[in-house]
């Protein structure tokens, strides 16, 4: 085979190889007010789950349970502050680009969190408000991430 000839067949293969590749997931259309509106959402549902788990009894000084209890509340306190923080730079009109970075922390500290809610007993009301916090994420991550996987809801 000549070395044109080569060379014409493997552009040609990586014309069609680069064809079938599969596309990339698409964001959902940036709409600043629906994204506020979630925003806003999370915000107050992250509160309500960090009062609600303050009221929740912690386990016993001697428990093995003690110490994940005390970072799993550390992580909510600061979800519901990057939560309330989100909300407030949509608000204020911020777009996707501005805010992509507090909604990376946002997701990270969630991840974090649902890992240590597994070693912690929760309450009913406390599962409630955990489950309403995921219930909005999965409204709001399309905006932000287009290979959003919708969080499950945390087992134990």
């Amino acid at each position: 085979m000549t070395r044109t000839l080569r060379l014409l067949v493997a552009v040609t293969a990586c014309g069609v190889l680069g064809a079938s590749a599969p596309a990339e997931a698409d964001l959902a259309k940036w709409d600043q007010t629906k994204v506020a509106d979630l925003a806003k959402q999370l915000a107050d549902a992250t509160q309500a789950l960090n009062d609600t788990f303050y009221k929740q009894p912690p386990p016993g000084a001697g428990s093995m349970q003690s110490r994940a209890y005390q970072q799993l509340r550390q992580k909510i306190r600061a979800i519901r502050m990057e939560a309330g923080s989100l909300s407030s730079s949509l608000a204020k009109g911020e777009g996707y680009e501005e805010t992509l970075p507090s909604y990376e922390s946002l997701m990270e500290m969630v991840r974090a969190a649902r890992r240590d809610a597994q070693q912690v007993f929760s309450t009913a009301d406390v599962q409630q408000k955990a489950t309403a916090v995921r219930v909005v994420l999965n409204q709001l991550s399309p905006y932000y991430d287009p290979d959003a996987v919708p969080l499950a809801a945390a087992t134990r």
